[in-house]
């Protein structure tokens, strides 16, 4: 998702019974004009979808519930409020891309831009061998010509995407449970894969810029 459908997004537009966001077609965005923050439309009418969730993602948004259901919106400015792009880059983006000692936060990579984030599941659903129009929905986007006429997303392609997704993240903490020793462990909590009642395994549950020329 663009930064401006984080940022809008409220928890009217997240379900947890089938995982999922929705990008309102009227206050599906943010936007930021002469310091002034307003709800809007979403950059183009393709931006109008339904995101759906891995079960990890789901969890960890659960999780995030817990301490911030009360608020309107999913990811808040620290008063609770619209969060402003700046804040959030100098505060947050930065300190974790590139490190920040008086936190204690090794880089996570250095350079990294937020919009990047798109460019890179873009990448990975084209690894996983994801059929253009699904990868096209879920970013938000049109294929040109009749493919955006005739060509449309199936339950299939869905739980496809997911699973992928799904696949890479227990990759990840597999690896990282690996590297940390035993005592650090100890200590240590990882990130649940499932929601709570889905216990059944991570398959239970299968069944995304600054500037107006990013996509």
């Amino acid at each position: 998702m663009r930064w401006g459908e984080l940022a809008a997004l409220q928890w009217t537009n997240v379900h947890f019974d089938e995982p999922r966001l929705k990008v309102d077609p009227d206050v599906g965005a943010l936007h930021e004009i002469g310091g002034t923050l307003t709800l809007g439309p979403p950059k183009t009418s393709a931006s109008v979808r339904t995101v759906h969730l891995p079960p990890f993602l789901a969890a960890l948004l659960y999780l995030h519930r817990q301490d911030h259901g009360d608020d309107q919106f999913v990811f808040t400015g620290t008063d609770g409020g619209l969060m402003r792009r700046s804040n959030f880059r100098n505060r947050v983006w930065i300190p974790a891309v590139e490190g920040a000692k008086t936190r204690g936060w090794a880089p996570l990579s250095p350079g990294l831009h937020f919009h990047d984030l798109r460019h890179t599941h873009k990448t990975w659903m084209i690894e996983d061998g994801i059929p253009e129009v699904a990868q096209a929905r879920r970013l938000g986007h049109r294929q040109p010509g009749v493919r955006d006429i005739y060509s449309h997303v199936s339950q299939v392609m869905v739980d496809q995407l997911l699973a992928g997704l799904q696949r890479r993240w227990e990759r990840t903490i597999t690896t990282e449970r690996q590297n940390t020793t035993e005592s650090q462990m100890g200590s240590r909590s990882f990130a649940p894969n499932v929601l709570p009642g889905q216990q059944n395994g991570p398959s239970a549950m299968i069944a995304d810029e600054p500037c107006d020329q990013c996509v």
